[in-house]
Parts: structure tokens; C-alpha cells; sequence
């Protein structure tokens, strides 16, 4: 059973979705509840979801979402790695010193 803490987020996440995905994929996510999952949850519901997805489709908007899913719980399940919480923080500098670069550019182009 899927613990409350892990609905709640989920079901936040599903909520925030635009209106004709966000019911799909939330009778999706109820159905894959009720098949009563085991761990790790984003490979249970990864084959869940692609189990009731249009395989012949190249691209579906419904993947992209039922997708998203599936990084929320892995993120959920999946602690990061010291490694990867020091790249996010760089990875966010950087493009706060891109932003910044790029604005002084601009402005000093346009002082000329």
C-alpha cells in the first residue's frame, strides 16, 4: 500500500496538470492505487502507465505527464546523491551568472 505522505504529493503534482490530463491521469493513478503496488513505486507505475498507453502513438501529451509521475516518485523513493545535489546547486549558479552576464551584455551594447 501506498503510504499517504507519497498520495498527497503526488496527487498535488496530478492537480497542477491542465484540465483534460489532469483526470485522465488522475483515474490512472487511482486505478494503479487500487492494484495495491509494491516497491519501488516509479517502476510499478512506469509499467503501469505504459501498459495503458497508445504504444502505436509517436508522442502523446498523456505520456509527457504520466511521465512526470514517474520522476516524482523516483525522486520521492530515490534519495539524491551528494554528488547530485552539489551539481543542481552549481547547475543553478551558473544560470543565475548566465542571466546576469547576459543582462550587463546587453546593457553596455546598448550604452554604446
Amino acid at each position: 500500500m501506498i503510504d499517504s505522505r507519497t498520495d498527497d504529493a503526488i496527487g498535488g503534482i496530478i492537480n497542477e496538470f491542465p484540465q483534460p490530463y489532469r483526470d485522465a491521469t488522475m483515474r490512472l493513478w487511482e486505478l494503479w492505487k487500487n492494484t495495491d503496488p509494491t516497491p519501488p513505486y516509479y517502476l510499478s507505475w512506469s509499467e503501469f502507465a505504459s501498459n495503458h498507453d497508445d504504444a502505436g502513438a509517436l508522442y502523446t501529451e498523456q505520456r509527457v505527464y504520466n511521465r512526470r509521475i514517474t520522476n516524482e516518485l523516483r525522486s520521492l523513493e530515490v534519495p539524491r546523491t551528494l554528488r547530485q545535489r552539489v551539481a543542481h546547486a552549481l547547475a543553478a549558479v551558473a544560470g543565475i551568472f548566465l542571466v546576469v552576464f547576459l543582462a550587463l551584455s546587453r546593457a553596455l551594447r546598448a550604452a554604446e
